[in-house]
This record gives C-alpha cells, structure tokens and sequence, in this order.
C-alpha cells in the first residue's frame, strides 16, 4: 500500500529506493492497494503545478496507477486517528486490505507506526524499505 507521496516517487521521481517495485507488483511479489479516495487525491496531486507534468503524463500516471494497484473497498472502521485527517484513508486501505506495510514518508503516518504494527499487523515505513518488509513476509 502507498499514499500520495509514495505513488509520486514511484511514478514521477523515480525514486531509486523504489526500483523494481514496479516488476514486483507487476510479477504479483508485492500486492499494491488503493481505494476511490486515494485514486482522486493522486489525480488532484498529479495536477499540481509544481509538478510541471501535462494532462497526458498526469492521466499516463494515472493508468499506471491503476494497473498495478488492486482498487478494494473500505469499510467504516473506528482505527487510531492520524493527526492528518487526509491521511487517515491511508491507515483504513492498509486494515481494510490486511496490508503488510503502508509506504508513506509522511511524518504523522510514520508517527503511528508501533501502534499500526501491534494493534493491526501494519508495518508503517518509508518507501525505502519495501525490500525489508517484502522480505520478511516472504519468511512467513
């Protein structure tokens, strides 16, 4: 599971610490989530200025997006609040999925990381250490 700023290093920057990500999903090694929220805040996200990405590399992001990622939907649930109302989405894919990890550089997301872990299984950590948590569940 990835939040905004994960899809944007995976998709945009081209982080290096998120090479052969893609290959995993793609090959079915890693299972990538998302919901209707996450989706429309990536297409709102993809649309900033800032990022200086026209429609066609905005919407080409996008089909990406949704080739790899598995859209499930989510159900109300009364999980931890996140002190970032946007970002309690986040928590409620990774439960609502069974994730393993939720990958965020987000600092209040990684804030709740020993409380995601022990009361709901859900590793949180920075996009670098996919590698980490893929290996361990691989160990299971």
């Amino acid at each position: 599971m990835l939040d905004t700023n994960a899809w944007l290093d995976l998709l945009v920057f081209t982080d290096p610490s998120l090479a052969g990500f893609a290959d995993a999903a793609r090959d079915g090694s890693v299972r990538i989530v998302t919901d209707h929220r996450a989706i429309a805040e990536l297409e709102r996200v993809l649309r900033y200025g800032v990022l200086r990405l026209d429609e066609a590399a905005a919407r080409s992001h996008l089909d990406v997006t949704r080739r790899l990622a598995t859209c499930i939907d989510v159900p109300a649930m009364t999980l931890p609040r996140c002190r970032d109302p946007d970002d309690q989405m986040f928590l409620e894919i990774a439960v609502a999925a069974r994730a393993d990890a939720l990958l965020t550089r987000d600092a209040e997301l990684l804030r709740m990381a020993r409380r995601m872990a022990r009361e709901h299984g859900v590793a949180v950590v920075a996009p670098s250490m996919w590698r980490d948590v893929s290996a361990q569940m691989s160990k299971r």
